[in-house]
């Protein structure tokens, strides 16, 4: 006992000594783990290999992969990469130092591990595997990362392969030669034909078209109506709403695209009206946020096919969630994790065929464009999906269900402001150009395109848009000119007054024409109707002077729906008599004559006398 009392203050400082020790080299191996490969599928009993960067020190530090129970649904997994595997693992790998798994590019650690689960065909599943770093001296745990790792003991594991619609929607405001080439490589890329091309490329419908024909209708198997398809919430009482609703967006992006699809999309969820325009407009396919279809019980996924009763329509879900994960694809680890999700998607129902999961990928940039070719043809290589474009995912079995099982938006407000100047002030001069254009508004078509887009969701080519169509439509306005003198002068009291229009717009107009004035009547109406196509054209306005004098008035040309386009301020010099003056003229020298007849004759007979 003696002997134990004098060895402990030794044993305590010999801890003391070394505590800090350990603590010092826990803290020089703090680090930044980060993977550099995607894992990918893994099938049979091939080794898994997991690239990785480590920024802290090496040395005393080792790794091993952790491999945890199947997760057994999408929020399941959700919460596992977010926080962390719950319960205890299924198998842990060899440890081996950093030294050891050294590249010249990093770290590669490789491993059997999926060979300890050994269950046959019920195996097949999402599995959390964990990549760890530890203290080789005390076993701490200095860093982790955690992915999903889809499995199949084998091949033949694979049943019926999951569906998979993408739909890619560019809004690219500013064209240029790296757009162009990555969409070329889009165009001639082994997913080509499995791809629904939706959205805008440059603010101007003659680049639009150009784009379209560049990628052409031979290599991408579907584009779907949109952005045109694709609504803000919008007012039902705007004066423009048949120029820039829903049924003018698809019909134009039908033109752009040269294409008679019979799909929309909506990047918000449409209201019942709007889902009826589909029907009218003879489009039997919609896809909606997969918030839409949320209350569906008898769907096994809210991106299945759903078929409305009612309406005619199939409806596919996009998931948002998918939408996330596809965009940060070409991220460390982003591409494992979208890969995850859609074989948990999978895993739900691995028997069930005519499945599919529909997701919509924004697109802003030419280096996004090329970043999502590469991640479509590397889900086109899976053999557990099955890329298809929004039209086949239609044609799949599908649940019925009526109107009311969809969580569908309001009614548009029947009264509501634009609260962008610019913006209103753009529709209404469109609305005026269009209700003049009596052709058939192709040489409108550019503004129209333009106000669509516009009044969109993407604030930044909105911008650019209403610039260019204000500028656009000044343009056009600046065509429309009364020409001739702006002094008039009428020499008489009741006279016609001519007004020369000059158009030189490359459609044909039909306006109105009149004078105002408050010293001026018109006795055959202020107003003239004026068709015309090029050139000018003389109409006369039958007037009546009240007074004379110089005085002010305006000409003005009005389009057919009340806007006025065009305003000339005139002036008007009146030196001829007014019958109202003639009368009093003449009843005065009457008055005056008969005053100095009865006068003369008083005083002749006063001198008689």
């Amino acid at each position: 006992m003696s002997l134990l009392r004098r060895s402990v203050p030794i044993i305590t400082l010999v801890l003391l000594l070394l505590v800090p020790r350990v603590e010092g080299q826990l803290a020089s191996s703090k680090g930044t783990l980060r993977l550099t490969n995607d894992v990918g599928v893994q099938i049979g009993a091939k080794p898994i290999s997991v690239d990785f960067s480590w920024s802290g020190r090496s040395s005393g530090v080792e790794a091993f992969l952790v491999v945890y129970p199947s997760t057994s649904s999408r929020y399941q997994l959700s919460q596992t990469l977010r926080s962390g595997p719950s319960g205890s693992p299924l198998a842990l790998s060899r440890p081996h130092s950093l030294a050891f798994l050294a590249t010249p590019h990093g770290y590669r650690l490789s491993s059997h591990i999926f060979s300890a689960i050994s269950c046959g065909a019920a195996c097949a599943g999402v599995y959390p595997v964990e990549l760890r770093l530890a203290s080789s001296q005390t076993g701490v745990t200095l860093s982790q990362v955690i992915v999903g790792v889809p499995y199949f003991p084998s091949s033949s594991s694979i049943t019926t392969p999951l569906g998979v619609a993408p739909i890619l929607r560019m809004q690219l405001s500013t064209p240029s030669k790296q757009l162009r080439a990555a969409l070329s490589r889009l165009s001639s890329s082994t997913a080509a034909a499995t791809i629904s091309l939706a959205g805008s490329v440059g603010t101007s419908i003659a680049t639009q078209k150009g784009y379209a024909r560049l990628l052409g209708s031979a290599s991408l198997h579907q584009r779907i109506l949109s952005p045109y398809a694709v609504l803000a919430p919008n007012c039902a009482n705007l004066v423009v709403s048949p120029l820039i609703g829903l049924e003018s967006r698809l019909k134009l992006s039908g033109q752009i695209n040269g294409t008679e699809s019979r799909t929309a999309v909506f990047a918000q969820a449409p209201t019942r009206l709007e889902l009826g325009e589909l029907r009218r407009d003879k489009i039997n396919t919609t896809v909606v946020p997969d918030g839409v279809l949320s209350q569906l019980a008898s769907v096994l996924s809210v991106s299945d096919p759903a078929y409305v009763h009612g309406l005619g329509l199939t409806v596919l879900g996009s998931s948002r969630q998918l939408s996330a994960e596809f965009a940060s694809a070409n991220t460390p680890g982003g591409y494992q994790r979208l890969l995850a999700d859609l074989a948990q998607f999978y895993f739900q129902a691995p028997a069930q065929s005519g499945r599919v999961a529909t997701m919509e990928i924004d697109l802003t940039t030419a280096a996004q464009v090329a970043g999502a070719t590469t991640v479509l043809e590397r889900l086109q290589g899976t053999p557990i999906f099955s890329m298809m474009t929004v039209a086949t995912a239609a044609t799949l079995p599908s649940s019925h269900i009526s109107q009311s099982d969809l969580r569908l938006a309001s009614a548009p407000k029947r009264h509501c402001t634009i609260t962008s100047k610019a913006v209103r002030q753009g529709l209404t001069r469109l609305g005026a150009l269009a209700s003049a254009d009596t052709g058939s508004r192709s040489g409108l078509e550019g503004l129209v395109g333009l106000a669509q887009l516009a009044t969109s969701g993407n604030k930044a080519i909105g911008q650019r848009a209403i610039s260019l169509l204000d500028q656009q439509e000044r343009g056009l306005l600046a065509q429309v000119q009364l020409v001739g003198s702006k002094t008039i002068t009428l020499t008489s009291h009741s006279v016609s007054v001519p007004l020369t229009l000059s158009s030189k717009l490359p459609f044909p107009i039909g306006v109105q024409l009149s004078i105002r004035s408050s010293e001026i009547t018109f006795p055959k109406g202020s107003r003239r109707v004026i068709k015309l196509r090029r050139g000018t054209a003389t109409v006369s306005l039958p007037v009546v002077v009240k007074a004379l004098g110089t005085f002010a008035a305006s000409a003005v040309v009005s389009a057919p729906n009340g806007a006025v386009l065009v305003t000339s301020n005139l002036t008007v010099h009146s030196t001829g008599f007014s019958t109202v003056g003639v009368v009093l003229t003449v009843g005065a020298a009457l008055v005056l004559v008969s005053w100095w007849v009865r006068t003369a004759r008083h005083h002749r007979k006063k001198t008689s006398d």
